[in-house]
């Protein structure tokens, strides 16, 4: 028995030690050798978003472009899509955006999420889904076309609205690195907030809407589960501020449910939207075992109800 424990220690230990590499590569290439991703640069866009392109073939198969434009220019979202066996016209988005502000590398904001993306869609590529999986880079979440017609997940979000599909949820991944246990690190969009939640920052949250308060707290509840990493869950609707600040606001709107992940941003991260958020600054750590209960929940969602 004693033997058997230790052997699957070492498996998840090599397991997460993989997922670590992985992780760091991608927030590497995207922040430190491609550096800020955004539309005033669009040959930087370009590039990351032919890394992702890159990646997301061979982990699985070449993505669809969503291709539309902006100031003259062709941007696009990329989006993988594993059908399910058994209930594909049910399905669950898994997306993060890969363009940053102006003249910051964005290894936080949002790196980050873009490989967290990459290594779930390694890491449930075998898995046998029952409901349809969609792995989706978002283009242009950032301001100028944030919470405008051309910000990346309204241009899908509303195609989906339009052509009529059923998803029964989206998971934003927004910000998946940044963890500390200094006191009082943790800041809350209203003050009576830190009377329920930590003051230190060393969480991850889940952020969703009353709308989508039963597919959160699932997912939360699956993700607690896996004793990976503490974590927080806040269900509220606007005008909360600080809820709707991700590409999952895009789904709200079209009345899907979704949540989001993640580190708080500026809540915690005192270099948000800076030049200096880089790579040195993520526990990859935390941030690897993060991932790994990632995979674990959305297998939880999907088989949930059989």
């Amino acid at each position: 028995m004693l033997l058997k424990k230790h052997q699957s220690q070492k498996i998840l230990e090599h397991t997460l030690q993989h997922i670590k590499e992985n992780l760091f590569d991608h927030v590497v290439h995207l922040s430190e050798i491609i550096g800020p991703r955004h539309v005033s640069c669009i040959s930087s866009l370009n590039q990351a978003a032919n890394y992702i392109n890159k990646i997301m073939t061979q982990y699985h198969s070449p993505p669809q472009r969503q291709t539309y434009l902006v100031e003259n220019n062709p941007v696009c979202n990329l989006i993988v899509e594993k059908t399910g066996w058994k209930y594909p016209e049910e399905i669950f988005v898994i997306g993060a955006h890969y363009d940053t502000v102006f003249d910051s590398p964005g290894a936080d904001d949002n790196a980050s999420g873009v490989a967290a993306v990459l290594e779930l869609l390694r890491m449930l590529r075998d898995y046998a889904n029952q409901r349809t999986l969609r792995f989706i880079a978002f283009t242009l979440e950032e301001p100028p076309f944030f919470d405008t017609d051309l910000m990346g997940s309204t241009v899908y979000a509303r195609q989906c609205r339009h052509n009529g599909e059923n998803i029964i949820g989206m998971m934003s991944l927004e910000m998946l690195g940044y963890y500390t246990d200094a006191p009082m690190s943790q800041q809350y969009p209203v003050k009576e907030m830190t009377m329920i939640y930590p003051e230190r920052g060393n969480f991850i949250g889940i952020v969703g809407n009353r709308r989508s308060e039963s597919l959160t707290r699932f997912f939360s509840k699956s993700l607690k589960e896996t004793n990976m990493i503490k974590l927080e869950t806040l269900v509220a609707d606007l005008p909360a501020p600080g809820i709707d600040l991700s590409d999952h606001a895009s789904f709200w709107q079209q009345g899907y449910p979704a949540f989001m992940v993640t580190d708080t941003a500026f809540y915690r991260f005192p270099l948000y939207h800076t030049a200096e958020d880089r790579i040195g600054h993520l526990n990859f750590k935390k941030f690897s075992r993060l991932v790994y209960g990632l995979t674990i929940a959305v297998k939880k969602l999907d088989g949930q109800n059989d």
